[in-house]
C-alpha cells in the first residue's frame, strides 16, 4: 500500500486560554516561522481592544457569560515572550484515561526545525507565555465541555418486562419505543 505524501500546507491549531488560532503554514516552514504567525495573531488588533468595551457575541452559541474577563492572554512584543509547545502521549495508555487521571505535560519546540517531519497536519499547538524574568509560565488551555451545562446525560428507556410465554415462543417482541 502507498505512503500517503506530505501535505504541502499543514494547519495548525494554536491554543491558549480559551482562545483558538487556525494557522496554515508551508511544509518547508520552521517553527520560528510559526511563532512569527502567532506572535502576529496575538498581538492583533482583535484582541487589544480596550477593557471598558462589552464584548458581543461573534459565533453562534457564544452567549456573554462565556467569556471570562479574569483570564485574559497575556501582552507579548516579540517571539521571545513565549515558546510554541505540544501535548506529550503517553505510550500505551489511552487518551481518555491519561486526560483525565494525570496532568498533561508539554514539549518545547525547536525554533530551527521544520515543520515537516515534526508535526502532522490539523495537529494542536499550545502557547506557552514567559514571565517578566525570562521563567516559563505553565500551559493554561480550557477544554469546553461537549455537554452543555444544561443538557443531561442522555436516559435510556427502561427495558419493558417480558411474560415468560413470549420469550420462549423464539421471537421477540420489539421493546415499545
Amino acid at each position: 500500500m502507498l505512503s500517503r505524501a506530505p501535505p504541502k500546507a499543514y494547519h495548525l491549531l494554536l491554543k491558549t486560554h480559551k482562545l483558538t488560532i487556525f494557522l496554515t503554514v508551508h511544509q518547508s516552514s520552521t517553527i520560528a516561522k510559526v511563532k512569527e504567525e502567532a506572535l502576529s495573531a496575538l498581538t492583533s488588533d482583535v484582541l487589544a481592544s480596550p477593557s471598558g468595551v462589552p464584548h458581543f457575541p461573534t459565533v453562534p452559541g457564544e452567549d456573554v457569560d462565556m467569556v471570562d474577563e479574569n483570564a485574559q492572554v497575556p501582552r507579548i512584543q516579540s517571539t521571545e515572550d513565549f515558546e510554541l509547545c505540544r501535548a506529550v502521549k503517553d505510550k500505551g495508555k489511552s487518551n481518555a484515561a491519561s486526560s483525565v487521571s494525570t496532568p498533561v505535560s508539554y514539549e518545547i519546540l525547536n525554533p530551527s526545525t521544520p515543520v515537516k517531519g515534526l508535526l502532522s497536519n490539523w495537529e494542536m499547538l499550545y502557547v506557552q507565555f514567559r514571565d517578566e524574568d525570562g521563567n516559563l509560565l505553565p500551559v493554561e488551555v480550557s477544554q469546553p465541555s461537549l455537554l452543555d451545562e444544561d443538557d443531561e446525560e442522555p436516559r435510556r428507556a427502561p427495558l419493558a418486562q417480558e411474560s415468560p410465554l413470549a420469550v420462549s415462543k423464539g421471537k421477540r417482541k420489539a421493546p415499545p419505543e
